[in-house]
């Protein structure tokens, strides 16, 4: 026997809670004392990725070997009245149908064991979104158990995919009292305010995730359903992270919020609405299709004296932006719309990300000397290397090049010219008197979006690039001047 199986079994435990999942249930045929540690392991992750297909003999036979593997391990726990520390089920839904009375069991099982942290996740599989003949597979919901909202040890709950929370939860007693982390994705809802009476008995509720979830009508479940519309949010006093995604219209009450990230939909007919500006103690800002105005860009600093990381994605704004900011570190920036002017004013910024027109002007008013500028300009792929050319340009300072990494997308022939030494001197020569980047260039890293045989030289490599073809591809550059 090894000096490690006569640990005690606590130790034991440790060490496999902090081995990959994989590794750690290989444990369990190294020997019988082994086996017997990992049956009694309060850790278990549950997952039938590798099952695919409708019920057929072979299918129900892998199912079944799976149900009483999952029963063992929870009956070895009940038996040794050990605390489940961690359940995670993620199941493919078209099996909901076969397995949905023994989900049932085990959410039982494990809420009788005081379980710490749930999670059941029951999304679509990217395989089998749909038939062949393009209609969608219409899985059964599960229905998930009362007895989840009872678990007063529950620490956090993530709920991911073709779940249903029904009407009689509001007539149901939530005891989530020690519920910090909750995850709601894409359930679907009977009611619209169930998600409102769920987060009002998490009185320690710190982190909150509600993504696109769905209204439906139950009598006729795969018509008339719509994304939630709106949620209102009171006395989160110990909220410090929300992602709120897929709805329109938000108010939370959350005065101690310090990482918000916020995705409406793009195509709603109502106009968003967010309570923003109470969130005074923000760190992190994540928005996403939402109206951006001049005023409250430049009123940063005075609404949120302690943003660190600010992203703006898709969101409408003028063609002139102007951020002012000193507190703010990192800054991420997409707008594909026809934005002129970019214009930072923030001294400790270490990072800043741009992907939008490459015609716009950036400058930076003031910047720090160890700012990271990555920048992926949406150019204009007939004219290649002069949109290119006019982007680097377009920086100001000059010395901000410095610390430029740049992504050009689908502009194989300049990179093919570029690296080849081809038509360099026609391209000087479009700079008249002028200087260019292309003097002062002393490192070119290549990075590009394709594999290729080893044996496969670096000539031919570059002669691929010429290739037409459908997919995306990506060629970064790291420029240091």
């Amino acid at each position: 026997m090894d000096r490690i199986s006569v640990l005690p079994e606590a130790i034991l435990h440790d060490i496999l809670a902090r081995l990959p999942e994989k590794d750690a249930a290989r444990t369990s045929v190294l020997s019988n004392e082994w086996r017997d540690t990992w049956y009694s392991f309060p850790i278990l992750s549950i997952g039938d990725k590798i099952i695919i297909g409708s019920y057929s003999p072979q299918i129900i036979s892998k199912l079944d070997i799976l149900i009483g593997y999952v029963m063992r391990r929870l009956l070895k726990l009940r038996e040794q009245s050990l605390t489940i520390k961690v359940f995670k089920l993620d199941m493919m839904p078209e099996h909901n149908k076969y397995m949905s009375h023994h989900f049932d069991l085990w959410m039982n099982m494990v809420s009788e064991s005081c379980v710490e942290v749930l999670e059941l996740c029951l999304l679509y599989s990217a395989t089998y979104r749909g038939l062949p003949d393009g209609t969608e597979y219409r899985y059964d919901q599960y229905d998930l158990p009362l007895c989840v909202f009872e678990v007063r040890s529950l620490t956090k709950l993530v709920l991911k995919g073709k779940i249903t929370l029904n009407q009689s939860f509001f007539n149901h007693s939530i005891k989530l009292f020690s519920l910090r982390t909750l995850c709601l994705r894409e359930l679907l809802l009977e009611d619209k305010g169930i998600i409102e009476h769920l987060i009002s008995h998490c009185p320690l509720l710190e982190d909150l995730t509600v993504y696109c979830c769905l209204v439906y009508n139950r009598k006729n479940p795969f018509r008339n359903k719509q994304f939630l519309e709106s949620l209102f949010l009171h006395g989160l006093q110990k909220l410090k992270e929300a992602d709120i995604q897929g709805i329109q219209e938000v108010y939370i009450d959350a005065p101690n919020l310090e990482n918000l990230r916020y995705v409406p939909f793009p195509y709603f007919g109502s106009p968003i609405k967010l309570n923003l500006d109470s969130f005074t103690r923000l760190r992190c800002l994540r928005l996403s299709n939402t109206d951006v105005t001049d005023k409250w860009l430049l009123d940063l600093s005075h609404k949120f004296p302690f943003l660190e990381h600010l992203e703006l994605c898709g969101c409408s704004m003028s063609d002139r932006i102007n951020i002012s900011s000193a507190q703010l570190m990192i800054l991420e920036f997409t707008n594909y719309s026809d934005v002129k002017e970019v214009n930072i004013d923030a001294p400790n910024l270490l990072s800043f990300d741009y992907c939008g027109d490459h015609r716009a002007i950036i400058s930076f008013l003031t910047s720090s000397d160890h700012l990271v500028f990555n920048a992926s300009p949406a150019h204009e792929f007939r004219h290649g290397y002069y949109s290119l050319r006019e982007f680097i340009q377009n920086i100001k300072p000059q010395k901000v090049l410095a610390s430029l990494s740049l992504s050009v997308y689908h502009s194989n022939g300049f990179v093919y010219e570029l690296l080849m030494g081809r038509k360099k001197q026609e391209w000087f020569d479009h700079f008249g008197d002028t200087k260019c980047w292309w003097h002062d260039l002393k490192i070119v890293k290549l990075t590009y979006s394709f594999s290729v045989d080893e044996k496969v030289d670096f000539k031919t490599t570059l002669n691929a690039l010429l290739l037409p073809t459908d997919d995306p591809e990506s060629v970064s550059f790291s420029l240091e001047l």
